[in-house]
């Protein structure tokens, strides 16, 4: 984690996150951190791969704001819950005292400052503990980035016991723990739940700690308790809201017994076990009873998990259908490729596209190829025109959307097309209309959670009428187009917005300030009946100065083309976790990159600004594999 830098670049997100709910502010390189090599026991070795702390206890004759700053020192230790941080308190506290609750972050204990207020009896004490707030891990395990200028501000109020010493007699329920401290104590995994039809799994990144607690045990159960608060509107479970789970571990095995009115899709509940425990090196395989009857899957769900996942691919969580063949698409000379065989021995296939599309007589400035590759979308070069066709000889382009500015498009796993118009920043279009015009509808999403993202937030657009602002359109099935509800865009630009293939979340890039740099959020879908709403924006990539573009390289992972401070332009992998530092990805030598593509289990492709498609499979190095320009994976 970098806080240097994201404390430079909290300003302008903090003012994004400042038109939804504070409540709902959240938050992993191909998948989470993995824990390390398996065993027989699953809880794994506490102190494999761990730094332990060895706590000091409370010194005889310390003063009040030692007592409490050698608390906070010895909260990192965190052996038999906390047992040396209990010595501080009370014997009355001790045992009532729940060290479960959240976690408030701060840099370190040198940003962290202490006021002592004695009332003059010599006998108690308030202690005020202040410091700027990194983050707070929820009890879900959600990582939850602080907003500019927050701060931590609680209370310990002490007293001296029978022997004269100071004790804690009262405190917060919840943790106060450094960055480093949380980096060594918690590890991400994923929990597992579907979007809105069940065809894909979407990961929901979850922080458990490194504890001697059994892990498979609790991801199992905060699997069945269900999504955490941020990701929960736009996702479904499996399993039924009551369902309560007893889980045991045994020779490689998780067994897994519902209690409860539990009927309902056994396989969904299955999959999401499965993709769920197969994060753990040690589980080799699961058993689900319902109510004392075993769940009996098919023979080929019972092999070993880290090995064979065939039976459970069909829902796998990277958005795509498990026997998908992605192809890569570009431009050149306004017509548009296939490229096939994009492994790394120099064989590549390129294919010009039938119909429209590969004809060229409509220049595109930007693409987007549908999920099941039948149709091409593009944004007329000036941006004025959306058009679509399907990919067949002698298929023509047809109008969407004209009479706007267009910025940016992508595809769903539902068939819909998703569109960026540039607007004023009172949220009003300019000139020209759409195909299908429709007005500022305020009808309900049908959300669980509809006033966090359909809430009214123009940001002061009346008295900037003339700021930059953005309207977001779904096309439902590439054709008619709805207004999305995106309050908390109305009153800023946007470069990019990339939904994601299972369609529950979306990337955008944001251009601000007066340098317009581009900077990375991601915000939840929620499908209502009528229309959809995006919104409970959580920034990512902090640490980057600027990202210029963005693409879903998995469910749970960006890939970005950005820069780091007085850097040039490469790539970066981006954890959707909220915590975990981007990694780069490289960037070919000699050439500046423009644009980025990537999808599960493909290498990623960047366009150059000298016209060279590029490719790399190791994130180490690039070679060409075509002229042409905009390489896009289908979505």
């Amino acid at each position: 984690m970098t806080v240097r830098s994201r404390r430079l670049r909290a300003a302008a997100w903090s003012a994004l996150l400042a038109v939804v709910l504070s409540s709902c502010a959240t938050v992993p390189t191909g998948g989470p951190v993995v824990e390390g090599a398996g065993r027989n026991d699953e809880s794994g070795d506490f102190y494999e791969n761990f730094v332990r702390m060895l706590p000091a206890g409370p010194q005889k004759g310390v003063g009040e704001e030692g007592l409490v700053r050698g608390f906070l020192s010895d909260l990192r230790s965190v052996e038999d819950h906390h047992k040396a941080a209990r010595e501080y308190l009370m014997p009355e506290r001790r045992e009532e005292w729940s060290d479960t609750g959240a976690v408030l972050v701060y840099d370190d204990m040198d940003a962290v400052s202490l006021s002592v207020d004695s009332p003059g009896d010599g006998t108690t004490a308030k202690v005020r503990v202040r410091s700027p707030q990194i983050a707070t891990l929820d009890q879900s395990g959600q990582y939850l980035p602080a907003a500019q200028g927050q701060m931590i501000d609680v209370t310990f109020e002490l007293a001296k016991n029978d022997e004269g010493e100071w004790r804690i007699a009262d405190l917060p329920d919840k943790l106060l723990l450094g960055e480093q401290d949380v980096e060594r104590l918690y590890r991400p995994l994923n929990l597992y739940y579907y979007n809105l039809d069940h065809s894909s799994l979407v990961p929901d990144p979850v922080f458990l700690p490194l504890r001697s607690d059994r892990r498979a045990r609790r991801l199992v159960k905060a699997l069945v308790d269900g999504p955490t608060d941020w990701l929960a509107p736009a996702v479904v479970s499996a399993f039924p809201e009551d369902a309560e789970a007893d889980v045991a571990f045994d020779s490689g095995k998780v067994i897994v017994e519902l209690r409860g009115d539990t009927g309902g899709d056994e396989f969904g509940m299955g999959a999401q076990l499965a993709w769920t425990l197969k994060q753990l090196p040690q589980v080799e395989g699961f058993t689900l009873r319902i109510n004392g009857e075993e769940v009996d899957f098919p023979g080929e769900a019972d092999e070993n998990l880290q090995s064979n996942d065939r039976y459970w691919n069909p829902v796998n969580p990277g958005g795509v259908a498990g026997e998908t063949d992605l192809r890569a698409y570009f431009s050149r000379n306004g017509q548009l490729w296939s490229l096939t065989d994009t492994g790394m021995d120099d064989k590549h296939a390129e294919s010009r596209l039938k119909g429209a599309a590969g004809v060229g007589d409509t220049p595109l400035e930007q693409h987007a190829v549908s999920l099941d590759q039948r149709r091409v979308a593009g944004i007329e070069a000036g941006g004025g025109r959306v058009v679509a066709a399907d990919v067949t000889e002698g298929a023509d382009f047809g109008t969407l959307m004209s009479g706007g500015k267009y910025t940016s498009l992508s595809w769903d796993r539902y068939g819909n097309l998703w569109v960026v118009e540039s607007v004023g920043g009172d949220g009003k279009k300019g000139d020209g209309k759409k195909k299908d015009d429709k007005k500022d509808d305020k009808s309900d999403t049908g959300s669980k959670d509809d006033t966090d993202d359909t809430s009214s937030g123009e940001d002061g657009a009346d008295d900037e009428p003339k700021r930059p602002g953005t309207k977001v359109w779904m096309l439902r099935g590439g054709t008619d187009p709805v207004e999305v509800d995106a309050p908390a865009l109305r009153g800023r630009e946007v470069t990019r917005l990339r939904v994601s293939r299972d369609g529950s979340r979306v990337a955008v890039i944001t251009s601000e300030g007066k340098d317009a740099t581009g900077q990375l959020f991601v915000g939840r879908v929620i499908h209502g009946d009528q229309k959809s709403a995006v919104g409970a924006f959580l920034p990512l990539a902090q640490e980057l100065s600027t990202v210029e573009d963005v693409s879903w390289r998995g469910g749970d992972q960006l890939a970005v083309v950005g820069q780091r401070a007085r850097g040039a332009n490469q790539a970066f992998l981006v954890s959707l976790d909220g915590s975990t530092d981007t990694t780069s990805a490289g960037a070919p030598s000699g050439t500046d990159m423009k644009s980025i593509t990537a999808a599960p289990g493909q290498p990623l492709m960047c366009g150059t600004e000298d016209g060279q498609i590029m490719m790399t499979g190791d994130r180490i190095s690039w070679q060409r594999v075509a002229d042409g320009a905009n390489p896009v994976y289908p979505g």
